[in-house]
């Protein structure tokens, strides 16, 4: 005799269910978007979180290159990270150094532009958005 496998519940993907089931999703009974759909579907957010990744990913590769450079020269190069610059220092400890600054100009640069281009934009779309949930 063979056990037979228990049937899955009826929560479980892949069920057969009735065709009047209370589960079946119907058709949408306010066709109204919430402020939160209509913001998420705007261009104007849109075109802001482009312009939000695009000089993101720029500079950050820049800075994760730099550091992987820094490793691999490390991990590598061990005597050419051990020449010696000026007394104690060396160009390992160089580059780290002119890698916590460009790190640092890096996020400095960010805010700088995002205070200066994106800020404007958001708040203009947020004054917008804001009108509109008044108004309701």
């Amino acid at each position: 005799m063979t056990p037979s496998v228990p049937p899955p519940p009826p929560w479980e993907p892949g069920t057969p269910r009735e065709p009047d089931s209370l589960w079946e999703p119907g058709p949408p009974r306010n066709p109204v978007l919430s402020v939160f759909e209509q913001l998420q579907s705007d261009q104007g957010l849109q075109r802001l979180r482009a312009a939000r990744r695009r000089p993101v990913f720029a500079v950050a590769g820049a800075v994760v290159a730099l550091y992987l450079l820094n490793a691999l020269l490390a991990g590598e190069a061990r005597g050419f990270m051990a020449v010696r610059v000026a007394g104690p220092l060396n160009i390992g400890l160089v580059l780290s150094l002119i890698q916590c600054l460009t790190t640092a100009l890096a996020l400095w640069w960010y805010a700088r532009h995002a205070r200066t281009f994106l800020d404007p934009d958001g708040r203009r779309l947020r004054a917008r958005f804001e009108k509109r949930e008044n108004a309701r």
